[in-house]
């Protein structure tokens, strides 16, 4: 089981792709949408946030478009505190970005059209992993996304995941598969089972497992934890049904219910889940702590549009779930 006390571990780096996302003020058919909000998210990137604004010193490693849209996403990192000495500017290609259709043609459910081929962030390389970027690193923070962007991606992926294993730096790993980038089963495996067997805290996804192992939820644990060889902690995200996890050095398991709230933009809900999760491991908190706060940051994220601008404080966490905690006990009076 992983222990840390205190501030002992608390800087994190992380690695990925942020993008531009173009998210309607009304819900509906794309082809008639007319007035958008300009959000930057990002799977990791949100994870990232999510840490800092929890308390932990963050850096982020990626490349963005020599244009407006770069500028922006590099001002909002460094706004949020976040180191940006890893974030490369490619005069050659452009910054990505996305389109967000909610509420259709499935009500509460968010589909996304995304424009990322050639992006500044998928020529992304092993060159620009400079290893003075993990210096007195205690996590690094990687997803599927990422290696699945291009071979360049990939490559600098397993690099920033050479230099962890020398300088004996937490990995976490996120499974996060996109289907337009992986297609099927097989070259999800072929590409995310390195990062699966690195990885010390290995995050997946109902989803994510039956996609890759089929529709038994128990075998596919099992499945995952064969690849899972380095894996101190699986956590696996259920949705509406909440976390879990499996602490395969004890093998104790952990769950929690998740927190019933309206859903606005269902997207984000798990990066924010990993970010509290992952503050709290490197905060010391415990397992049954780090979920409650993972589920409850996931529920504030999907209550709103956008993904960076829901994620909470330690405060706004207290406060979420001291609220909901205190009506629970009303209703059993």
């Amino acid at each position: 089981m992983i222990s840390v006390v205190g501030d002992y571990m608390k800087k994190a780096v992380g690695m990925g792709e942020i993008m531009i996302q173009m998210n309607p003020t009304g819900k509906g058919a794309l082809k008639y949408q007319t007035v958008f909000e300009r959000h930057v998210a990002g799977s990791e990137a949100n994870i990232i946030i999510q840490m800092q604004r929890l308390g932990i010193q963050t850096s982020f490693i990626t490349s963005v478009g020599d244009d407006q849209f770069g500028e922006i996403i590099s001002s909002t990192l460094r706004a949020e505190g976040t180191n940006t000495s890893g974030v490369k500017v490619d005069p050659d290609h452009p910054t990505g970005i996305y389109f967000v259709q909610r509420s259709y043609p499935v009500p509460n459910k968010t589909k996304v059209f995304y424009y990322r081929k050639g992006s500044a962030a998928s020529f992304l390389s092993s060159e620009d992993i400079n290893e003075s970027l993990f210096e007195n690193t205690d996590l690094f923070l990687v997803s599927g996304i990422t290696p699945a962007l291009s071979e360049k991606c990939m490559n600098a992926a397993l690099k920033a995941i050479e230099i962890c294993e020398r300088k004996r730096i937490k990995i976490a790993f996120d499974t996060n598969i996109r289907v337009n980038l992986l297609q099927n089963a097989q070259k999800a495996l072929e590409v995310l089972s390195v990062f699966i067997q690195k990885a010390q805290i290995l995050f997946t996804g109902t989803g994510d497992l039956s996609f890759l192992f089929g529709s038994d939820f128990t075998d596919n644990i099992k499945s995952m934890s064969k690849i899972a060889k380095n894996a101190e902690l699986l956590v696996i995200k259920k949705g509406e049904e909440g976390a879990l996890c499996l602490d395969l050095s004890s093998g104790k398991k952990f769950e929690h219910p998740s927190y019933p709230v309206e859903v606005i933009d269902e997207l984000g809900a798990g990066d924010a889940f990993d970010g509290a999760f992952l503050a709290g491991i490197l905060k010391g908190h415990s397992i049954e702590q780090n979920l409650k706060y993972g589920c409850a940051a996931g529920a504030m994220t999907v209550s709103l549009k956008g993904d960076i601008e829901p994620l909470p404080s330690w405060k706004d966490l207290e406060l979420f779930i001291e609220t909901f905690e205190t009506n629970d006990e009303k209703l059993l009076r």
